[in-house]
């Protein structure tokens, strides 16, 4: 070969493989959204944890019919942390590709948390807990919103009516866990789910396992409240309040 190409194609070669990106070699992972009435877990991703390098992609997708979403509670700082929609259909899917910021994305399901329905990717290193950011403290994360067309309708002062059975009463964070009936109106299935509750209804006088019907409503922020709540007590003090009346 003439000197002259062969210093040419030896001094191009160092250039050639700074030119390959890291995206190249990037992978997709998958995680399912799993419901399985055979386990003692119902609801869970499979895998729980899952390690991974800056640049990959992970894809969450549905086992079957149901109601999941991956919402993150916390990240690295500085970090973009994620919040899917809700998917619904069976093979349904959500891709988030993490940054080149490495450490530690713990997330959950929305309506299903409380069931312990949760889950970790480390991005290449693990974070130390000084290093991580809540979402709480997140400028671009909308915390538990459900997001689908369904769910975007305004649904007016009065709010929809929903019925069910308590089954964790959450006080601290103002939430109840509850198995509710279908409400059609927001073309949600029969599920078990965490409900936000506003400051104005009392939560404290409930109990497991308590029939109670309830009213929600969509904040601005995407989030459903519960606005009202009435109990099998509520609803015999009006009806004794009526045969009073009469």
């Amino acid at each position: 070969m003439n000197s002259k190409y062969s210093k040419l194609l030896m001094a191009a070669i160092p250039t050639i493989g700074l030119s390959f990106s890291s995206d190249v070699f990037a992978k997709e992972y998958t995680v399912k959204m799993m419901t399985n009435f055979d386990t003692e877990k119902i609801y869970y991703f499979e895998p729980a944890k899952l390690t991974i390098q800056p640049g990959d992609t992970v894809k969450w997708v549905m086992s079957q019919e149901g109601m999941h979403n991956a919402v993150a509670d916390a990240g690295p700082k500085g970090a973009e942390l994620f919040n899917s929609p809700m998917l619904e259909e069976e093979n349904a899917s959500w891709s988030f590709t993490f940054s080149k910021i490495q450490g530690t994305y713990s997330y959950h399901c929305h309506p299903h948390a409380a069931m312990g329905m949760k889950g970790t990717i480390i991005v290449g290193q693990a974070s130390a807990p000084e290093d991580m950011e809540s979402a709480a403290g997140h400028g671009n994360h909308d915390h538990g919103s459900m997001k689908h067309d369904a769910q975007e309708k305004s649904i007016g002062s009065a709010g929809i009516l929903g019925k069910g059975v308590v089954q964790k009463i959450i006080i601290s964070e103002r939430k109840i866990n509850i198995t509710h009936d279908p409400i059609p109106e927001l073309n949600w299935p029969e599920m078990t789910m965490d409900l936000d509750v506003v400051d104005t209804v009392d939560i404290k006088s409930l109990v497991p396992r308590e029939m109670i019907k309830f009213k929600i409503e969509l904040g601005e922020d995407k989030v459903y409240r519960i606005i009202k709540i009435i109990t099998s007590h509520d609803k015999n003090a009006e009806d004794n309040h009526m045969q009073h009346n009469h």
